[in-house]
Parts: C-alpha cells; sequence; structure tokens
C-alpha cells in the first residue's frame, strides 16, 4: 500500500512546492516598480500597438481579445501599499460597472486618470466610485503577470507578441518531432497534432495575447516533454508526479479560456500509445487504459488543488470575501442554463431554460457555430474543415473495428480524449455559451485526435501487412515475438 501511495504523496508535494514557487512569482511582480511598465503602456498606445477597443477581429496584429492583455497590463500596472494582497488579488479598475472599455480606461490610468485609491479597497473585495468598478482579481493565479512583466521588462509590447507568437509555433515543431525518428507511429500521432494546431488552433489571432500565448506554450510543451521522456514516465511512479505538475502549470497559466481541457484531452490518448508502444506482452490495451486515466487523475488532481491553495491564499490575505467571491462564480459558470446568470454578464442572448440533454446540446451547437474563428474567418472553411475531420474519423474508426487485433481499443482512446473536452462543456454550459468565440479553441482536439487517429489506424495496417511472423510495432517498426 505505501508504494502504491508514494507517487501521489510526491505528487502533492511537487504540487504545494510549485504552489510556492508561484507565490514567490506573485510577490515578484507586486514589488517591480511601477513606471518602467506604465512607459512600456504609454509607448504601446502611442505605437498603435494598443487601441481603445477590447475585442478586435481578426487582427492578427493585436490579436482578437486585446481585452485580456489590457487586464494584463493593469494587474502588472496598478498598486498599492498591501505587497501580499497585491500579490494574490491583483488590482483592476472597469468603466461602466462592468468588464468594458478596459484598454479605454489603461490609457487614461497611464496618462494621469483618476481612479479610486485601491487602498479603500480593503476590506471590502470591490468597490464602485465615479462609474469606476474597482475590485482585487482573486480567481486565479494570473500565471502570465510575472511572464508578461519579464518580457517588458526587455522587450516592448508589439515585440513581446511576436515572441510569444514566434515561440507557440516553435512550441509545434517540437511536439511534432518529440517522439524521434525511431517512432513512426507515435511520430504520425504528434504531427498530426502539431500541424492541425498550426493551422486551426487561431494562432494567428491567439498566440500573441499576453494570457492565451503563455497558456498554449505550457500546454504544447507539456505534451512534447510527455512524448520526448516517455520511457522515463511510462511507469506511475514517475507519471503521476509528472502529471499532478503539468496540470498545476497549465492552471497557473489558465484564465478560464479552454487550455485545461484541451491538455486533458490530448494527455488521454498520448498516455495510452505510449504504453500501446511497448514490447509484447507490456502493450496490453488494459495496461494502456490504466496508465491514461492514471495519468489523467493526477493531472486533475494537481489542478484542482492548484486552484484551492489559490482561493485559501486569497481569503486568508484578502478575506472570505474572496473565496466567496470565487464559489458565487463558479456557480454560475456551471449552472445547466446559461440564460439563469445571463444578465449578470451583460449578454444579449442565452438559451432558454430547458433540460440538461437540450441545454448541452445547444452550448455544443453554440461551440461549433463559432467555429470560423478557427478558419480565419471563414464559415465555408469551417465546414470543409468540420466535413474533413469527420471523414477521417469514420475511415479511422472503420479501419479499427474491421481489424482483427486491439486496434478498437486504440481508437477509443482517441474518442476519450474528446470526450474530455465534452465533459467540460457539460459542466461549464454557462460559460461556454457565453465565451463560445474563446472556448471554440477547443476544437483544435477532435480535429486534431482525428487526423492522429487516423494516422494510428494506417499505422497499425502497415504493422499488420509487415507482421507475418510476428507482431510489428507501429511505433518502433521492429518485429516483436509473440
Amino acid at each position: 500500500m505505501g508504494n502504491v501511495m508514494r507517487p501521489w504523496a510526491r505528487a502533492v508535494a511537487l504540487v504545494v512546492l510549485a504552489n510556492t514557487l508561484f507565490l514567490l512569482l506573485a510577490l515578484w511582480v507586486a514589488r517591480l516598480p511601477r513606471e518602467p511598465l506604465v512607459e512600456r503602456i504609454r509607448d504601446a498606445f502611442a505605437s498603435g500597438e494598443l487601441i481603445d477597443k477590447d475585442w478586435l477581429r481578426f487582427d492578427s496584429r493585436r490579436g482578437l481579445e486585446q481585452y485580456l492583455d489590457c487586464s494584463v497590463l493593469q494587474m502588472i500596472s496598478n498598486r498599492d501599499d498591501r505587497l501580499w494582497a497585491n500579490a494574490v488579488g491583483p488590482v483592476i479598475h472597469n468603466q461602466n460597472g462592468g468588464e468594458t472599455r478596459r484598454c479605454e480606461l489603461l490609457r487614461a490610468l497611464v496618462h494621469g486618470g483618476s481612479t479610486p485609491d485601491p487602498a479603500a479597497l480593503m476590506p471590502r473585495p470591490s468597490r464602485t466610485v465615479d462609474g469606476v468598478h474597482s475590485y482585487r482579481y482573486t480567481r486565479y493565479w494570473h500565471g502570465y503577470n510575472p511572464l508578461a512583466a519579464a518580457l517588458l521588462s526587455i522587450f516592448d509590447l508589439g515585440q513581446t507578441r511576436a515572441a510569444l507568437k514566434t515561440m507557440a509555433y516553435v512550441s509545434l515543431v517540437l511536439l511534432a518531432l518529440a517522439p524521434g525518428p525511431g517512432h513512426p507511429g507515435l511520430l504520425a500521432v504528434a504531427g498530426g497534432i502539431a500541424v492541425s494546431a498550426a493551422l486551426f488552433w487561431a494562432l494567428p489571432y491567439y498566440g500573441q495575447s499576453l494570457t492565451q500565448g503563455p497558456a498554449d506554450l505550457v500546454v504544447i510543451l507539456g505534451l512534447t516533454a510527455l512524448l520526448f521522456w516517455r520511457e522515463r514516465l511510462s511507469s506511475p511512479a514517475r507519471l503521476v508526479p509528472f502529471c499532478a505538475v503539468f496540470g498545476a502549470a497549465v492552471v497557473y497559466l489558465e484564465f478560464l479560456s479552454g487550455q485545461l481541457p484541451t491538455a486533458g484531452a490530448l494527455l488521454v490518448p498520448l498516455i495510452y500509445l505510449i504504453v500501446r508502444g511497448r514490447s509484447h506482452p507490456d502493450n496490453h490495451p488494459r495496461a494502456a487504459w490504466v496508465l491514461a486515466f492514471t495519468g489523467l487523475l493526477a493531472f486533475g488532481i494537481g489542478a484542482l488543488l492548484t486552484v484551492a491553495l489559490k482561493q485559501i491564499l486569497a481569503a486568508v490575505i484578502i478575506g472570505p470575501e474572496a473565496l466567496g467571491t470565487f464559489l458565487e462564480y463558479l456557480r454560475r459558470y456551471v449552472n445547466p442554463s446559461p440564460a439563469a446568470s445571463a444578465a449578470h454578464f451583460h449578454v444579449t442572448w442565452a438559451p432558454p431554460d430547458s433540460s440538461l440533454l437540450w441545454s448541452t446540446a445547444k452550448s455544443l451547437y453554440v461551440v461549433l457555430a463559432a467555429g470560423d474563428h478557427l478558419t480565419y474567418g471563414s464559415r465555408p472553411a469551417a465546414l470543409v474543415v468540420g466535413q474533413a475531420t469527420a471523414l477521417a474519423w469514420l475511415i479511422a474508426g472503420s479501419l479499427a473495428f474491421r481489424a482483427r487485433d486491439n486496434t478498437p481499443s486504440d481508437f477509443l482512446a482517441f474518442v476519450a480524449g474528446v470526450g474530455v473536452v465534452v465533459a467540460w462543456i457539460v459542466a461549464f454550459q454557462t460559460h461556454t455559451n457565453i465565451h463560445a468565440f474563446r472556448m471554440v479553441r477547443m476544437l483544435i482536439v477532435p480535429i486534431a485526435l482525428g487526423w492522429a487517429a487516423l494516422a494510428w489506424q494506417l499505422f497499425m495496417a502497415r504493422g499488420r501487412r509487415r507482421g507475418a511472423a510476428g507482431t510489428v510495432s507501429p511505433t518502433t517498426g521492429s518485429d516483436d515475438a509473440g
């Protein structure tokens, strides 16, 4: 029993250690001098790298959600004399009593505009003065803040955005190459995921984002590390701590914008295939399923523990109101009826109250309807990509279930990955409906895994043709005597 629990205890210890590092980084940002950051922001407005508009449709220079960049720039430049409070709850100012006109207000702030004294926020978590709503943003770790502050200490905003987008594409190249040339099956799967992400993950509009760019990077690099060190990570003793820290890292940079379910969804089939790439008899599908779901469980525990530790810190440092705010938003986001909280988020449309099944179907439809965000604004292209992906799934499934070996189980591992995204949509229907233009990026999972599943089945079919004298491993191309 002790040997079984040891990896989980190590995982918890590493997640706690990681969260300690997260706190130290937040304190570092809170101690930074304000004026150099303000000067960078002024220069960005002067050059046109920042403008007053919060959302920009298909702007490959500034990104679609400039609102989020302005949020980060506020958090790293707003200051008061409460160091610990600034670390766990950076101050944000909004106009119109809601989350709008943030870039316009940022311009006023850095050019000497007057706002409520952030110190007046204590002990209350929020306050509205002269039409400006101010509060401490405690619901996330805001791990993008230290990275943005570090990059802006060296580069201007335009260069920072270019660096983030470049790193996103470079990381996809690393993912595609991670399995190595001696493992063609895994190489095809990783390449399928990487190419799909490069084409249909809306990186031209999100890769430069100060929030989504770093979160995308940690997802890609985490999967790259899993494939590159797969031999070391193929046992629970090492996989569990790795996946737990991976989950913590994703949460640290996640702004509830889809990276967490995307990472978990891609994790399942990759772990499964790592086991299936072993020599017989260690490559049995049952062992692959056990390790895959063990990794997903560790990933989830690392993520949930990170969320819990952050909220505990916020409650201790700022007060129980911070935890109350988190729980209230959580209640709204998991409400199966998006109409129930539409007024709070100032949206003009939401599906009516209905059964869980019907509201889930509507949530899936809303995400699919935003598919043109993944095809550069072209709805016909989104339809073509969807149809081609469906065809890839059908062919992969046909190949799997016509074979007389374990390939149906392999195909179902890819299906299980898509199931993670569907489960997220079911659990967070309100959030998915309201932010469909952002959450649509989760569709990279069925797109990428559809083509990856087809590539895997083709290699399995080739292995069967070549394996008359033995079983040919699709990951190594060598004969393994049964």
